[in-house]
C-alpha cells in the first residue's frame, strides 16, 4: 500500500461511522482518491474529516456520496511506483530529458501516473505509452512539456535501473 492511501486510511481510522469508509482511486480526472465516508457518517464527521484532510494538504470536494481528494506530492511517494521500469516509462523519461524548450505544470500527468501506478504495473506502462505518444508529438512541435521529476519513471529512485545497466543520462 502506498503512503498516500495509507495517510487517507489513517485519517479515516478515528472517524465515527456506521462502517469503515472505502477508499478508491477517483474516477474524476482532477482528483487522485475518493472515499465514501458521506454514505456512512454524519455531516459533522464529514466536515471534521474534510478539515483534517485539508489541513494535511489535501484538496477535497464532496459529490454524489463521495469525498474526492487530491494532492500532488512534492516528492514521489514511497510504495506507489513499480520496482520494474518498463520500456514506455524509459521512453517518457528520454523525451522529457531531451526536450530543451519551456516547461509547464505537469500535475495532470503526475496524477495520471500516480493513479495508473496505484492500479498495476500494466496500467502504469499503458499510461506511459499514451504519454509517450503525446510528448513525442509535442516535442516535434516544440511545444511546452510537463515538468515531472525523473523519479516518476524510475520506480521512485533517483537513477534508473534497466536490466543490469544503470541509465543515468541519455
Amino acid at each position: 500500500m502506498n503512503e498516500m492511501r495509507r495517510e487517507i486510511l489513517e485519517m479515516l481510522f478515528d472517524t465515527d461511522s456506521i462502517r469503515p469508509a472505502a477508499v478508491r482511486r477517483s474516477f474524476l480526472e482532477d482528483y487522485l482518491y475518493a472515499t465514501d465516508l458521506p454514505l456512512t457518517a454524519s455531516e459533522e464527521t464529514i466536515d471534521n474529516f474534510r478539515r483534517k484532510a485539508e489541513k494535511n494538504g489535501w484538496r477535497t470536494m464532496q459529490s454524489n456520496g463521495w469525498i474526492q481528494m487530491d494532492r500532488i506530492p512534492e516528492t514521489v511517494p514511497s510504495g506507489v511506483f513499480p520496482d520494474y521500469t518498463g520500456p514506455e516509462a524509459l521512453c517518457c523519461l528520454s523525451i522529457l530529458r531531451r526536450h530543451t524548450g519551456k516547461r509547464r505544470n505537469g500535475d495532470r500527468e503526475k496524477r495520471m501516473l500516480l493513479k495508473a501506478a496505484d492500479e498495476s504495473p500494466e496500467a502504469y506502462e499503458k499510461i506511459c505509452r499514451v504519454l509517450h505518444r503525446e510528448w513525442a508529438a509535442a516535442m516535434r512541435d516544440n511545444a511546452n512539456m510537463p515538468d515531472i521529476p525523473d523519479e516518476y519513471f524510475t520506480g521512485g529512485k533517483k537513477q534508473c535501473l534497466s536490466g543490469t545497466s544503470v541509465m543515468q543520462s541519455f
